[in-house]
C-alpha cells in the first residue's frame, strides 16, 4: 500500500512525562495533513500549530513508502502452528489476506528477513516512525478518521475485522477484509487501506532504546554500522512513562496527555501506552486479538525483542 509524502500540523508536540487525572472527554482529533513532493522545502516545525514534514519520508528523502497491506504471513503455513517459525529466510515472507501471521521469531530475524527481501527496493522492517505515518494518515480526512476496528481472529489470520467494536477473541465472530465489516479494520474504511494495525498479532517495529539491544538477536555493531538508517533510536535514559522522549510523528508521545487508567490503557480510544525502558528496549505496536479496548493503531508498548508465539512484524519498501 502506497503512503504518499505529507506534512502534518503538530497538535501535541511536547508531551509531559508520567500520567495525570483522566480527562473528561476524548482527546482524539482529526490530524491535519497536506501532501507534498520531495521537491517542496521541508517543513520543520517543533511546536503545536506548526507544520512538520513527516520523518518517515525525510529520513530517506522519498516521495512515499510502500507498506505491507497486511501483517507478514509465513509462506506455506497451513495452520497457526506451522506459521510459528524461528527463521530469517526472506523467501518465506508473504503479504496477503487470510494467511497465517508469521510468529515465534525474534525481532532480529524479522529485521534481517525483511532487510534481505529486496535490496533494490530498500526493503526493511517497518520503523516506528513509519507506523506513525500510517496511523496519522488514518486519522485524517484522507483516512477512516475514527477508531480502526480490531482484528480479533484468534487463529492469527490476516485481514479480519471483529463483528462488533467490543468483540472478544474468536475464530468466527469476525469477517474478512473484503466485506462491509472488514472495511472497518482498514485504515481508510474501505478496501484500499492497510489492515491488521489493530489486533491480530502484536507487531515488532524497528525502534529501540539506544545501546540496549535486549534479546533481539541484533548487535550494537550491526545497528550502528549497517542498519542505522532503518532503526529509530530513542534516548538511552527513557523509561516506561517518559513520553517526552518521543520522535515527532511516531504516534507515541503525541497521543497524550496520558491519564491514570487500568494497566495504562490511556491514550486515544483507550489504547495502551508504555515507552521503551532498560529491560524492554524495543517497541511493538497495534496490540493483539485478545486485548479488546487496549488494542489499536495508537497502541505502543515495549518488549525485549525475543520470540513470542503472538508477535509478528510488517515490511516496508521505498518508493
Amino acid at each position: 500500500m502506497w503512503i504518499p509524502r505529507y506534512k502534518y500540523k503538530l497538535f501535541h508536540a511536547n508531551p509531559a512525562d508520567g500520567v495525570t487525572d483522566k480527562l473528561s472527554e476524548s482527546i482524539a482529533q482529526e490530524i491535519e495533513i497536506e501532501f507534498e513532493g520531495k521537491e517542496t522545502p521541508v517543513s520543520a516545525g517543533t511546536q503545536d500549530g506548526e507544520w512538520l514534514t513527516h520523518p518517515a519520508f525525510t529520513n530517506f528523502d522519498v516521495n512515499g513508502i510502500w507498506v505491507g497491506k497486511f501483517e507478514t504471513g509465513y509462506k506455506g503455513a497451513i495452520n497457526t502452528t506451522s506459521a510459528q517459525v524461528n527463521s530469517s529466510d526472506p523467501s518465506k515472507i508473504q503479504v496477503k489476506p487470510n494467511v497465517y501471521s508469521w510468529r515465534s521469531n525474534p525481532l532480529g530475524n524479522f529485521f534481517k528477513a525483511m532487510y534481505n527481501y529486496n535490496r533494490e527496493l530498500d526493503s526493511h522492517m517497518m520503523k516506528n516512525t513509519e507506523w506513525g505515518a500510517v496511523a496519522y494518515l488514518s486519522h485524517s480526512r484522507y483516512g477512516i478518521n475514527t477508531e480502526v476496528r480490531i482484528n480479533n481472529n484468534s487463529n492469527f489470520l490476516t485481514g479480519y475485522a471483529a463483528n462488533t467494536k467490543d468483540a472478544g477473541q474468536s475464530t468466527t465472530n469476525n469477517q474478512p477484509y473484503n466485506t462491509e465489516t472488514g472495511y472497518l479494520a482498514s485504515t481508510t474504511g474501505n478496501i484500499s487501506g492497510i489492515y491488521d494495525m489493530s489486533g491480530g498479532s502484536w507487531e515488532y517495529v524497528a525502534g529501540y532504546r539506544d545501546g540496549t539491544v535486549g534479546n533481539s538477536g541484533l548487535t550494537l555493531t550491526e545497528i550502528r554500522n549497517t542498519y542505522s538508517k532503518y532503526i529509530d533510536v530513542y534516548a538511552s535514559n527513557s523509561t516506561a512513562t517518559t513520553y517526552s522522549k518521543r520522535i515527532l510523528g511516531d504516534a507515541t508521545g503525541e497521543m497524550g496527555p496520558f491519564y491514570k487508567a487500568d494497566n495504562y490503557k490511556n491514550n486515544w480510544y483507550n489504547d495502551y501506552s508504555l515507552f521503551v525502558e532498560a529491560t524492554n528496549s524495543w517497541f511493538f505496536r497495534g496490540g493483539g486479538f485478545r486485548e479488546q479496548v487496549s488494542s489499536g493503531i495508537f497502541h505502543f508498548a515495549p518488549m525485549p525483542g525475543n520470540l513470542y508465539f503472538d508477535r509478528s512484524s510488517r515490511i516496508t519498501l521505498l518508493g
